[in-house]
């Protein structure tokens, strides 16, 4: 294993906002990262996902060859929609090579399967090697990170070498990063946090006061603990900076899209509108469905989660959900 990537080896696939706030982080280490994006259209556009008005960096390259990206890298930072994993890995698979490391910053769970995506990347690129692998978690808004406020988030990998060469390529005095050998708690933590994001955002479109809303998230978040620790996560780690860490800031930011869509979602939007509305993916939409799919594979109760659903289709009063974790309100 070498002990620090070349310039030319760190690739974030995904032209996302998160993506290019990453790409950010590398680069002002005088780091060269290439973005490799969806096609030549995409790969020709330099706008700035989180600063419209400005361009991106010189040194964050933009790149649509996916053989010729594959084959100069050695790092992959996974970082489109959650929801698309299985579809991509699919594209990236035969120019994958064994040797490639996976840096996992998408959060969610499959859909129809209720798996994690290191799960997926391992049912998909079987060739992958298990310490080669890394997720990386936290209260992680994209435009603080970019507009150069500080922060903190956790990595999580079976290999601790893996974990200190993504320290020397991502950390900074501004983005500081801690250790975890829990990739089931780091993957879950941010990725359940979005259903109670949703969930406090329901309570702001309800007008229902930040008491009330931070009981309603305690509660909430005490359902995705439960689930989590019964799908193998260690209850530390979802109480950490993946889990409540990441929580608590999107549930209280305007930045966060979950907390908007909940937000939406309880002034009686309905849910196709959401995305028009907010202008990008809600990735704990779907995250609920998959939510459902775990919960129902290690026979966890589903009560909380089948209300949240029923909610966010608009097939049950926003006020419920509220009724059903605190009780009768005024």
């Amino acid at each position: 294993m070498k002990e620090n990537f070349k310039i030319s080896d760190i690739t974030v696939v995904g032209n996302t906002t998160w993506g290019q706030a990453l790409s950010y982080l590398i680069q002002k280490k005088n780091n060269k990262v290439t973005i490799l994006c969806r096609n030549t259209s995409e790969a020709s556009d330099r706008s700035n996902k989180i600063e419209k008005s400005q361009n991106l960096s010189e040194n964050i390259h933009l790149s649509s060859d996916i053989s010729k990206t594959l084959n100069q890298t050695d790092l992959l930072i996974l970082t489109f929609p959650s929801q698309t994993t299985r579809k991509n890995l699919q594209i990236l698979k035969p120019y994958f090579k064994s040797s490639h490391k996976l840096l996992i910053a998408s959060k969610g769970i499959e859909k129809s399967t209720g798996k994690r995506i290191s799960e997926i990347i391992l049912e998909e690129l079987p060739y992958c090697k298990k310490e080669n692998i890394a997720v990386i978690s936290g209260p992680n808004l994209a435009n603080e990170i970019y507009n150069g406020q500080s922060t903190s988030s956790v990595i999580a990998s079976a290999n601790i070498n893996f974990y200190n060469e993504l320290k020397n390529i991502i950390e900074s005095n501004n983005f500081k990063t801690y250790f975890s050998d829990d990739i089931t708690g780091v993957e879950l933590g941010g990725a359940l946090k979005n259903i109670v994001t949703i969930g406090a955002g329901i309570c702001d479109g309800l007008n229902l006061g930040n008491n009330l809303k931070g009981a309603f998230i305690s509660i909430a978040f005490s359902e995705i603990v439960k689930i989590a620790t019964k799908a193998g996560a260690n209850p530390i780690t979802i109480s950490g900076l993946s889990g409540l860490g990441d929580t608590l800031a999107s549930s209280y930011s305007p930045l966060s899209r979950n907390r908007k869509a909940g937000q939406l979602i309880g002034e009686k939007n309905s849910r196709n509108s959401l995305k028009t509305k907010i202008g990008n993916i809600i990735e704990g939409l779907d995250t609920i469905y998959g939510a459902k799919k775990l919960s129902n594979t290690i026979s966890h109760n589903t009560e909380f989660i089948d209300l949240m659903i029923k909610v966010c289709d608009s097939k049950v009063d926003p006020i419920e959900l509220i009724k059903f974790t605190i009780g009768e309100i005024d």
